[in-house]
């Protein structure tokens, strides 16, 4: 049977006349009178579906939100630093460095006023900010190589990653155990040379399938939290010429002022030569913007690779 629909879409019982009706009571065996029920069970669970399928659905409501609490956190950061890095999450490492990488991450992604007090925090030899500290800036994250950057941001980003579709219990201030995912933290990662090689990939020419996948990749880069590892060590880009790729990323990313996390090692012995060749490569006009877009947090401890 075909059920048959309203023109405002409610689902219509097949037509049951007066003959129909008096063979239903004086013998419902009949082909005739068994069709019409065959039809009618048809319909029924056809609008059922039907009302099931357009019902409005409930709004989840979410509670009102305490504060996470900064230390519990921390100690789920620990515990899950195990599975993402395979080892254990050593805060003694580099003068406690670690530790103090891992805290300040902390106080930054739950949005506690203790960021303010990183010792990480870039300072001038004068005292003040390198940049002026604020929690709705993204982060620049300097350091020599192999110093653990990497897997401590990762094992964040996993945490975040799992947590909007799982299970996963924070406690707040006030004692109480909240949803992780409820507070909307999360942010995507990826290295540099991923980007570069994402970019390389796409073929473009006449099909318009494949001028959408371009449109798509500077969508998903231009906007977003985003965290973007090894920044500097990218070659440059080759897709119908040479291009700086991360030079229109930043810019793109500034304009739309997405907030963004990224991580550079040292080029030189400073502070100051890695952001003079942050902008020799990227341009005066991202070196100008980069007090603007991050906080600079700076790591001085030695690598930590045998």
């Amino acid at each position: 049977m075909e059920v048959h629909k309203q023109e405002e879409g409610k689902y219509l019982p097949p037509r049951k006349s007066a003959a129909i009706d008096a063979m239903l009571k004086i013998n419902p065996d009949h082909p005739i009178a068994k069709k019409y029920l065959e039809d009618f069970e048809k319909y029924g669970k056809a609008f059922t579906e039907f009302v099931n399928e357009n019902k409005p659905k409930e709004e989840f409501v979410k509670p009102d939100l305490k504060p996470i609490d900064p230390e519990y956190f921390y100690g789920a950061f620990v515990e899950n630093y195990k599975f993402v890095a395979v080892k254990e999450f050593d805060e003694s490492l580099n003068d406690f460095e670690s530790r103090k990488l891992a805290r300040t991450l902390v106080s930054y992604f739950i949005g506690n006023k203790s960021f303010y007090k990183s010792p990480l925090l870039c300072r001038n030899l004068d005292g003040s900010f390198k940049s002026q500290p604020d929690l709705n800036k993204g982060l620049m994250i300097i350091g020599s190589y192999g110093i653990g950057k990497t897997s401590i941001i990762e094992t964040f980003h996993n945490i975040f990653k799992y947590a909007r579709d799982n299970s996963f219990r924070i406690k707040n201030k006030a004692g109480e155990f909240e949803q992780l995912r409820w507070y909307d933290i999360y942010f995507s990662f990826c290295t540099t040379n991923d980007v570069v090689s994402e970019f390389e990939g796409i073929k473009r020419n006449e099909h318009s399938d494949e001028d959408y996948v371009w449109d798509q990749f500077w969508k998903k880069h231009s906007k977003g939290f985003r965290y973007y590892d090894d920044v500097m060590t990218e070659k440059v880009a080759s897709n119908f010429g040479k291009v700086e790729l991360f030079k229109q990323i930043f810019e793109k990313r500034y304009s739309n002022r997405a907030k963004t996390i990224i991580s550079l090692n040292y080029e030189g012995e400073s502070i100051d030569s890695t952001l003079e060749a942050f902008a020799k490569r990227y341009g005066e006009r991202n070196y100008d913007r980069l007090f603007e877009m991050y906080n600079i947090l700076e790591l001085k401890g030695e690598s930590l690779r045998k």
